[in-house]
């Protein structure tokens, strides 16, 4: 398979077009809001202090597009590089504060558009209809989870510059056989468990609800929260603690493999290997690239959100 990377450039200028590829690494994973790269390659241009966004192709697929968040250019040997470090567009949702209060009869379209206006970034097209709770310092990115999370019961995710609102529907597998895989197994994360979370009622009561987390207490974890009254949940306060026990469970367990290779895997497709693995939820996934080609760890998350 060939695997040639080539890097585009754009400023206010035509795209510069830079290869080869020296070296490459990208970042994909379902509860981060967006896609991260760095990339060295070898160039031949003097100035790129006006570059704004950059993309990424392997032939003719390209396999991200992001913000230009830094470039840098550098001498040695006789060769000039440049060295980027990239986040695909929708890592500006949370880099934007909404207006603190309660918006409703808002759409998916109405949140994205009304507030501001982002380059690039795509969404499902859903057409339920909720309400937001804006607390100082919430940005976009919180908003989009409060809204997407009470209309679909879970959390979103990226696909490149896209927004996905509803879980992962059933698809056909990629099928990963043995002689393709370097290592596999599984992993355990109990660091972010929250065992008991503690609610005020919206006068103020300490301790008016209260949920346990069981999956905490399998572990004989004990770690206690005290919050106040969440108005993101007028419609339903217990959910507000729901919402918590399951996020703080994100990638607590989950079965990973490694592969020489790259298939531009996508949060919420699925993969398959032998009997050990089957039509796993593709949660997180990192590809490196360099003399020896592309090698990739896709990692299937067993969570609150990924069963």
């Amino acid at each position: 398979m060939n695997q040639n990377l080539t890097l585009y450039l754009f400023g206010n200028q035509a795209a510069v077009r830079i290869v080869p590829c020296l070296s490459f690494s990208l970042e994909r994973e379902a509860y981060t809001p967006f896609e991260s790269v760095t990339a060295e390659f070898l160039s031949d241009r003097s100035d790129y202090s006006n570059i704004e966004r950059l993309a990424i192709y392997r032939d003719q697929e390209q396999i991200f597009f992001g913000l230009a968040d830094s470039v840098q250019q550098y001498h040695k040997n006789h060769l000039s590089f440049v060295r980027i470090t990239s986040r695909s567009f929708p890592s500006l949702l949370t880099q934007n504060e909404l207006e603190p209060g309660l918006h409703s009869n808002l759409t998916i379209a109405s949140l994205m558009t009304d507030f501001y206006q982002f380059p690039q970034i795509t969404y499902e097209n859903f057409s339920g209809t909720g309400y937001i709770f804006v607390k100082s310092g919430n940005t976009m990115w919180d908003g989009v989870v409060s809204f997407g999370y009470k209309l679909t019961g879970h959390y979103p995710y990226i696909q490149h510059n896209h927004i996905c609102l509803s879980a992962p529907q059933d698809s056909t597998p990629l099928q990963f056989s043995e002689s393709q895989v370097l290592e596999y197994g599984s992993c355990l994360d109990t660091t972010k468990l929250i065992s008991h979370y503690h609610m005020e009622d919206i006068n103020g009561t300490p301790d008016s609800y209260s949920q346990a987390n069981p999956a905490a207490a399998a572990f004989s974890i004990v770690r206690h929260k005290q919050i106040p009254f969440d108005r993101s949940f007028l419609h339903d306060p217990d959910d507000a603690l729901t919402f918590r026990n399951l996020y703080s469970r994100r990638g607590s367990q989950a079965d990973y493999l490694v592969y020489s290779g790259f298939q531009n895997e996508l949060i919420g497709q699925k993969f398959s290997f032998g009997n050990l693995f089957q039509n796993q939820t593709i949660c997180r996934v990192r590809t490196t690239f360099g003399q020896n080609g592309f090698r990739t760890k896709l990692w299937s998350y067993h969570d609150g959100f990924y069963p």
